[in-house]
């Protein structure tokens, strides 16, 4: 053992947040591109019909762009999760405030999403947990 690093035990708390997290963003990419089907995702030809207007189109469009790149950033972040990464605490709390924001958005327009909002709550109070945080924390005090 000269010079070898022991590699920090992975808590089971945080392989239950990364996958909880992974879950959620594998569901809102699911959502994403449901929604741009629905919407019938050939923008370049919606684009040249007189139907459409450019605000729904546009809305459409912002919608099915931010549920995609949302759930992409969250199965990212759940990885370095799993990496014990010292920054993926904070990039994880950010996207679940950025999906709490949007749940909120979405409730005072009539369309609310209770299980996603759930969700979001639900990992914000995971993410305070003392032995996540001090597992994200050791790995910063390592290097």
């Amino acid at each position: 053992m000269s010079g070898e690093s022991k590699k920090p035990d992975l808590p089971r708390s945080v392989v239950i947040l990364a996958l909880i997290q992974t879950l959620q963003g594998i569901g809102l990419l699911g959502a994403g591109i449901y929604q741009g089907r629905l919407a019938g995702w050939n923008l370049w030809t919606q684009f040249g019909e007189w139907q459409y207007i450019p605000l729904p189109l546009f809305e459409s469009f912002s919608n099915v762009l931010v549920l995609i790149v949302l759930g992409s950033a969250m199965i990212l972040v759940s990885a370095a999760l799993l990496r014990l990464a010292s920054w993926a605490w904070l990039f994880s709390m950010t996207l679940q405030g950025l999906g709490l924001l949007i749940g909120l958005v979405n409730y005072l327009r009539q369309r609310p999403n209770y299980i996603g909002m759930a969700v979001g709550i639900f990992l914000v109070f995971y993410l305070n947990l003392d032995e996540v945080q001090a597992a994200l924390r050791s790995k910063v005090r390592r290097r």
